[in-house]
């Protein structure tokens, strides 16, 4: 027996009539994207994400575009490296990236974070290279002394300074009350009584314009404390968190909660980040 539809199909035609074909499906083909196309400042940005290692050993590696652009002194700006492995292997590869960093910035360096990588002689290539530099971060540098007064020296426009368990003298002090006058932040965060009285009062007797002051760790007396409040008039921010010898319960921490806007107390708690990086083994 023949199909109902294919007779009602052949009764269609000979009426006249006809039978609507089904809709046609238009497929648009998704663009594809060219990244050599993209602005060389949109590639620094993006370049800038994946770090240091993956822009030397990878990305300026792909195509002739990308190498010129991975030469680029904007895409140097800012360097941060972490050696947190502690393999000697790795530590002296840091080393050398960040010798290639430096030069590729050409003066232009403003922003650098070194961890477990810097050296005495790093530090000086870094120093003799690095005029512009704004922002400094050290963890885990044990330093001679002189060495970092020297660098200081060639720092005129640092205004953050952090240490993280890397030694700091009265003198490294004095020299960056000297040679950079724009610094605001400084951070000298220790192991729990390591820092030297000395160097909390040369920070009172020459960073007067400092802002931002964190002295975790320091063994730090009311003595030392009183001088940083007398010669530091312009402190928003002070932590004193794992400051022990302090005792604020009388006329002293009435004055810190007056003066200073953002106070953190020895008793307050220390977030595991910084905790872990000071408490730890090396």
């Amino acid at each position: 027996m023949p199909s109902t539809s294919k007779s009602k199909s052949k009764s269609n035609r000979r009426k006249g009539k006809t039978v609507p074909k089904p809709k046609q499906v238009w497929r648009v083909k998704p663009p594809t994207r060219n990244w050599l196309e993209l602005p060389s400042d949109l590639m620094v940005n993006i370049l800038q994400r994946i770090g240091l290692k993956d822009i030397l050993e990878k990305a300026q590696l792909v195509c002739t575009a990308w190498r010129e652009i991975c030469k680029d002194p904007a895409l140097w700006r800012v360097v941060h490296l972490d050696n947190t492995f502690r393999c000697p292997f790795d530590k002296t590869e840091c080393q050398q990236m960040l010798k290639h960093a430096v030069d590729r910035s050409q003066g232009q360096l403003v922003d650098l974070t070194l961890i477990d990588v810097l050296d005495h002689e790093l530090l000086q290539f870094v120093a003799a290279r690095s005029s512009q530099l704004r922002r400094l971060e050290i963890m885990y540098y044990f330093v001679d002394h002189g060495i970092w007064s020297e660098a200081f020296k060639k720092f005129p426009l640092l205004e953050e300074l952090s240490l993280l368990r890397t030694d700091i003298s009265q003198e490294d002090i004095e020299v960056v009350g000297q040679h950079c006058p724009l610094l605001k932040t400084l951070k000298v965060n220790q192991q729990a009584m390591t820092l030297q009285n000395e160097i909390a009062l040369a920070i009172a007797k020459s960073l007067p314009k400092l802002t931002h002051l964190e002295l975790i760790g320091s063994s730090i007396k009311n003595t030392e404390l009183q001088a940083i409040l007398d010669g530091c008039g312009h402190l928003e921010s002070l932590d004193l968190r794992r400051c022990t010898h302090l005792d604020l319960n009388e006329d002293l921490g009435k004055r810190c909660s007056q003066q200073i806007k953002h106070l953190k107390l020895p008793n307050q708690h220390l977030e595991s980040s910084i905790r872990d990086l000071l408490d730890d083994q090396r």
